[in-house]
């Protein structure tokens, strides 16, 4: 038996999935922004419907962004406490590739797709994806994950040297009036990873070796990091009593 546990909690919505022996037997998400309360209860739900425990697994995988900075640091903190705890290996996951498997579930297999996920502050995370296969569970990035403003996705959507890409995400949804013109946008696609295509693509990607140096994919700079590009090097700070 194959059992691999996915967390997905880079967007607002936060989701688990169990897969066991190649198919999904338990998949749940919550809309409820607060993914350190639930994420681990949504664990412990997927592992008693399956008679499962944390030992039993052979890998739990994790979306690993690119998404919010605060959701991604509780999923990644929660998936490194469960396979610390029980010794089992952890399995990185590209969010963007999640978006994209689901996507390929509307689309012909041969298609370009653009996954695209809203990254706030008026700007978006775009990556190309191919399908690895008609029959398995891969997608293939074409280039690296970057984040840029929606203004800017139409010269990107040139760059990818195809007349009619496939779009699809909570990006291309969100600035569909700018991002739209440069593709088809697939409306009955997930706008959002779900934990149960990073289970599945988890199936044919190899677990991290070290767990100490799985880290988020946040793509681009923390507002901390805008704000103090050398650290926080002790500056003076007045007060003035009223």
């Amino acid at each position: 038996m194959t059992a691999i546990l996915a967390i997905e909690s880079s967007t607002l919505t936060a989701s688990v999935a169990l897969l066991v022996d190649g198919e999904i037997v338990y998949d749940k998400e919550s809309g409820v922004n607060s993914h350190s309360e639930i994420l681990l209860s949504l664990v412990d739900e997927a592992l008693r419907h399956a008679s499962l425990t944390l030992r039993d697994l052979q890998t739990i995988a994790i979306g690993q962004g690119p998404g919010s900075f605060t959701g991604l640091r509780i999923g990644m903190a929660t998936v490194k406490g469960l396979c610390f705890a029980s010794e089992v290996s952890l399995t990185p996951v590209s969010s963007l590739a999640a978006v994209a498997l689901d996507g390929f579930r509307h689309c012909p297999s041969d298609s370009l797709l653009l996954s695209v996920l809203d990254a706030r502050r008026g700007e978006i995370f775009v990556c190309a994806f191919t399908k690895g296969s008609d029959t398995l569970d891969v997608v293939n990035a074409v280039g690296a994950e970057q984040v840029m403003k929606p203004s800017d996705f139409a010269q990107y959507a040139a760059s990818q040297r195809t007349s009619s890409p496939i779009l699809c995400g909570s990006g291309a949804h969100k600035y569909l009036e700018e991002v739209g013109k440069s593709g088809e946008f697939l409306a009955d696609a997930r706008l959002t990873p779900s934990a149960a295509a990073v289970a599945k693509l988890a199936q044919h990607l190899p677990a991290s070796e070290e767990l100490a140096e799985v880290a988020p994919s946040y793509v681009r700079l923390s507002e901390a990091e805008i704000k103090f590009p050398n650290g926080n090097t002790g500056g003076t700070f007045s007060f003035q009593q009223k």
